[in-house]
């Protein structure tokens, strides 16, 4: 068994300044998943583009959207609002885009990851 706790020490900044807090690592021993707690601050917003791997998102907190084609990848980008209790599947190669459409608060979420999917991002940053 093995706790994780949210702190600056297991925290990473994403190329557009987001907070990522590894939770659950492999090197903490999980064989298949990786566990983060992501935070956008206000206004802000992730990269917009797509990765090999899927994502398991769990809203926590704040007010935001994920916008994107869907997992055609063709036709208009679309918007969704999220707040806290949704859960989003985004599929690998699926072009997304997180956002935090308040001004006022952080966008926060728990994001789910195959082990090793976004290494370059983990501590040492």
């Amino acid at each position: 068994m093995f706790i994780a706790k949210i702190e600056d020490k297991v925290m990473c900044k994403s190329p557009s300044g987001n907070k990522l807090y590894w939770l659950i690592t492999s090197e903490k021993g999980a064989p298949h998943f990786e566990m983060r707690y992501i935070e956008i601050p206000p206004g802000g917003k992730s990269s917009y583009g797509h990765h090999e791997h899927e994502h398991e998102v769990f809203i926590i907190k704040g007010r935001g959207e994920i916008r994107g084609k869907g997992n055609s990848n063709k036709g208009a980008d679309k918007s969704e609002p999220l707040w806290p209790g949704l859960a989003v599947f985004v599929a690998g190669n699926e072009e997304h885009q997180w956002i935090n459409s308040s001004n006022e608060e952080p966008f926060g979420f728990i994001c789910v990851v195959p082990k090793g999917a976004e290494s370059e991002l983990k501590p040492p940053c």
